[in-house]
């Protein structure tokens, strides 16, 4: 790609990569499953009318579901904490791309005690998800202390983080991090986002083994992504190399439609045939839901429901 075209598409979008998971490339091109998903696409300057800035409606005014800077309440009993804007890798799919690595999007400490205050005072809240940015990107004494000002609120029932460090920077699963979730005075579940079997290295596999063991409960979340995992057997593969690990697949996101990814979409038609496909090979609770998230704002489709 020449110079000028790709310093174009990384002055819009952010390009990172740890250098583990630039060592999970085996072809540096677009056929790669890693590189595809990490590396810019000039396919990334082709922004079709339909595709948004805000694709899931996080900022929609109409619906008030961002009452603060760190805080998203799409959900009646469950919210969005937002501590960090930073990534340990810049996914080219990523929904948030417009806003992930501005450093002006980091929760300062007054808008996360704004954060812990909204939540206190709205009982029916029994779910707190920390996502971002990556929450794993913080340290561990950062960590603790959003831990400890959550697990104080006596109306939460668990607490989950969502997070890409397991699969580009396992070494973030450290021990010493995995006691002090599991002292946490609240349940915490982990989601990782494994899209392809090429991701859960032996690397991978020890350390979410070790904290599994330790008690921490694991959830997945894949993007169905063209040419990374659209098809029966790379699908079949990641979900059952998942279950080996003891890893729930929760979700398969139909790709939403961020600014310059329709090189990465898959129609949701395709994606239905996939599903159908998968029953059978797979046991049931190794399929995850397939799911959109309405560009409104209001949440999650079904997209199975379909099939009836």
């Amino acid at each position: 790609m020449p110079k000028d075209l790709f310093h174009e598409i990384t002055s819009n979008y952010r390009m990172g990569i740890t250098p583990y998971y630039f060592g999970l490339i085996n072809q540096y091109d677009h056929t790669d499953p890693i590189y595809r998903q990490i590396v810019p696409s000039s396919e990334e300057l082709n922004i079709l009318p339909e595709e948004l800035l805000d694709p899931i409606g996080d900022e929609n005014p109409a619906r008030g579901s961002r009452p603060l800077k760190a805080l998203i309440h799409r959900y009646t009993n469950r919210v969005l904490l937002i501590p960090t804007a930073q990534c340990a890798v810049y996914c080219r799919f990523c929904f948030r791309k417009r806003l992930v690595g501005d450093t002006a999007h980091n929760a300062r400490e007054e808008d996360l005690h704004a954060a812990y205050k909204y939540i206190r005072s709205h009982p029916e809240i029994e779910e707190v998800i920390l996502t971002g940015g990556d929450p794993l990107t913080l340290g561990d004494q950062a960590l603790l202390t959003i831990l400890n000002e959550l697990g104080s609120i006596q109306h939460l029932r668990v607490i989950r983080i969502h997070t890409r460090l397991p699969v580009v920077n396992p070494f973030r699963l450290t021990s010493e991090l995995g006691e002090m979730i599991i002292s946490s005075q609240k349940p915490i579940w982990v989601s990782a986002h494994f899209n392809h079997s090429a991701e859960i290295t032996e690397t991978a596999r020890q350390h979410i083994l070790n904290w599994i063991s330790m008690g921490i409960p694991f959830l997945n979340q894949s993007v169905l992504l063209r040419g990374v995992n659209d098809s029966m057997k790379a699908l079949k593969e990641l979900f059952l190399s998942l279950i080996e690990i003891k890893v729930k697949p929760y979700y398969l996101h139909q790709a939403d439609l961020v600014q310059g990814t329709s090189h990465l979409r898959v129609s949701q038609q395709r994606g239905l045939e996939l599903l159908k496909e998968l029953q059978g090979e797979v046991p049931g609770y190794a399929l995850p839901h397939y799911v959109q998230d309405n560009s409104d704002g209001s949440g999650k489709i079904p997209l199975q429901n379909q099939w009836v």
